[in-house]
């Protein structure tokens, strides 16, 4: 449902059964896409054959639909700078960003608040660390979700976020403390930052661990890489471009899933 959606939503066509089954394979392939380079060829390269293939399969899907008008003009309308000699190398960067953030981080959300919505751990996530506090049956979720659709999917993906980590270059020159040490870093220095950590900060989150969408500053937990909806929103360079979309994406699905007669078979 996911795959089918964002391609309408993004190229208004509707995929068939199978084109989103492809699709799906950026949700699917997703552990493929942040392996060092040395463990895929520890595996001789079989998820690299994987990527390339659904990459190339998404690029035709795009031709099947006669979209590649779209991709001229983004390209034309480009700064010449950025311009495309190419404009498939154009193509398969934006697709490459709609699948493994769109598609990827969407199916993510809506398996997460799924899983929630049952009092179910999502697969990925560490049990001992959700707590359900005073939502601890299937009917209590779907009924707090119905009261507040959008403070339950920003609550659990707080806990839960589609993107756990993302990785920056210091732009200066920093001192870090970590095991009790001070360690100077200079700028350039390549390091990785912890979204799921943060979201779980008690100082900014009280009782992190438990689930209560009533929360008053969910806007500041930073799921998509970013407070999104805080009054400094705009501070945060890399926040996620289709946060919107996404979150309204989760809410048009799940407000089908719990419309059913069971969430469970829904979802």
């Amino acid at each position: 449902a996911v795959s089918k959606c964002l391609f309408f939503m993004v190229f208004g066509k509707w995929v068939n059964d199978e084109e989103a089954t492809m699709l799906t394979g950026w949700r699917t392939n997703a552990p493929f896409w942040i392996l060092p380079r040395m463990a895929h060829r520890f595996f001789f390269n079989v998820g690299i054959g994987k990527v390339k293939d659904l990459r190339i399969k998404t690029i035709r899907l795009v031709e099947m639909y006669n979209l590649q008008e779209v991709f001229v003009g983004m390209n034309d309308r480009l700064p010449a700078a950025y311009r495309k000699a190419n404009v498939v190398e154009l193509c398969d960067e934006v697709v490459f960003g709609l699948g493994f953030a769109g598609i990827g981080g969407a199916c993510a959300a809506v398996e997460s608040v799924g899983a929630f919505l049952q009092c179910k751990i999502p697969a990925e996530s560490a049990a001992k660390h959700i707590l359900w506090g005073e939502y601890g049956t299937s009917q209590k979720m779907v009924a707090k979700y119905r009261e507040s659709p959008e403070k339950y999917i920003r609550e659990t993906l707080r806990m839960d976020p589609p993107v756990t980590s993302a990785t920056s270059a210091l732009k200066e020159a920093t001192t870090v403390k970590m095991d009790g040490r001070d360690f100077q870093l200079p700028a350039g220095t390549l390091n990785q930052y912890v979204v799921s950590m943060a979201n779980r900060d008690p100082s900014v989150f009280p009782d992190p661990d438990t689930f209560n969408p009533d929360r008053g500053n969910l806007n500041e937990a930073l799921t998509w890489n970013g407070a999104f909806g805080a009054s400094d929103e705009a501070s945060y360079p890399r926040i996620c471009p289709g946060r919107h979309l996404s979150l309204d994406l989760a809410r048009a699905i799940l407000g089908h899933a719990v419309g059913s007669a069971s969430v469970e078979a829904s979802v």
